[in-house]
């Protein structure tokens, strides 16, 4: 499948989305747009009087649409009002709009809401790029700093859940280095190959370390003469560490023209968290990944 067919979403999907200070021209803009599909309904968390005022000037009257308004007095209000509303079980989908990332964790991450699902949170983002046959993963470029043997083995973990959502029965697992042989100097290396070598992981097929060239041109593994099942042929490439991975992302975007979604794993609800910069078909990809892994959970209940 493309990437346009991975994040398809069935025609009878409804969708609750919770966002998270909404006080934007282009996330009210999305969520106009997103609102005349059938099945989405917005939950707005920021300031009612702010708001109203913005839908005016856009010429919307939101209240006879598939939009909510739920008054906030700051940015803490909204983040915990939200959290709560998610984990009583108001809305399916949380993103944030313009809120930082910590004060939206903290309110999330409250123990009383129970919303963690697995042991870690961390990024994904499904990557269109126009020199590769297929969409592949890419994580963890937002959350994780510098994972350790257990925590990166937590993200893969969280990145196989994500792609067997969405149709990868058995992905292929790249996890990059600089280099593709083991160097005590360069500490992914030697944490990536006790994890190939140690970590046995369900309906996947991993191999590492490895360079991203090897991931992602089968000639360039002939070339330099790299045997593997992974190499040229990779669904999901896991990041050394953030700056890696940041900067990897914002260059495939900014620079090479590729299309992205991309959210948080690991909550009982998927969170889309982008970036001021992205652009808003960044934002609504994203928002239909989120989508197809709440499918999932509802065929999972």
């Amino acid at each position: 499948m493309n990437f346009d067919e991975t994040l398809k979403v069935n025609s009878s999907t409804r969708a609750s989305i919770a966002l998270v200070k909404a006080a934007s021209k282009d996330l009210l803009e999305l969520v106009i747009e997103t609102a005349q599909e059938p099945g989405t309904a917005w939950h707005l968390f920021d300031d009612e009087q702010t708001l109203t005022e913005m839908f005016k000037k856009l010429n919307y009257d939101y209240k006879i649409h598939n939009v909510t308004i739920h008054h906030s007095a700051d940015d803490s209000d909204a983040a915990q009002k939200a959290g709560r509303f998610i984990s009583d079980g108001g809305a399916d989908v949380l993103m944030k709009g313009l809120i930082s990332t910590g004060v939206i964790l903290k309110a999330v991450l409250n123990k009383e809401l129970k919303l963690l699902d697995q042991e870690l949170l961390s990024h994904v983002a499904l990557f269109s790029l126009a020199n590769y046959h297929k969409p592949v993963i890419i994580s963890d470029a937002a959350m994780n700093i510098n994972p350790d043997t257990e925590t990166k083995i937590k993200i893969i973990e969280n990145s196989i859940t994500a792609a067997h959502r969405l149709g990868i029965k058995e992905p292929k697992i790249a996890l990059l280095s600089a280099v593709e042989k083991v160097n005590e100097k360069i500490a992914s290396t030697v944490t990536n190959d006790t994890i190939v070598t140690a970590h046995n992981f369900k309906n996947a097929i991993i191999d590492g370390p490895m360079q991203y060239d090897l991931a992602m041109s089968k000639s360039a593994a002939e070339i330099k003469g790299y045997d593997s099942a992974v190499a040229g042929d990779a669904d999901i490439l896991i990041m050394p560490h953030i700056d890696a991975g940041n900067i990897l992302y914002k260059a495939l975007v900014t620079t090479a023209g590729a299309h992205v979604a991309g959210m948080i794993t690991g909550l009982k609800v998927p969170f889309v968290l982008t970036s001021r910069a992205d652009s808003k078909e960044e934002k609504y990809n994203s928002i239909k990944l989120a989508i197809k892994m709440m499918e999932h959970n509802q065929e999972d209940v």
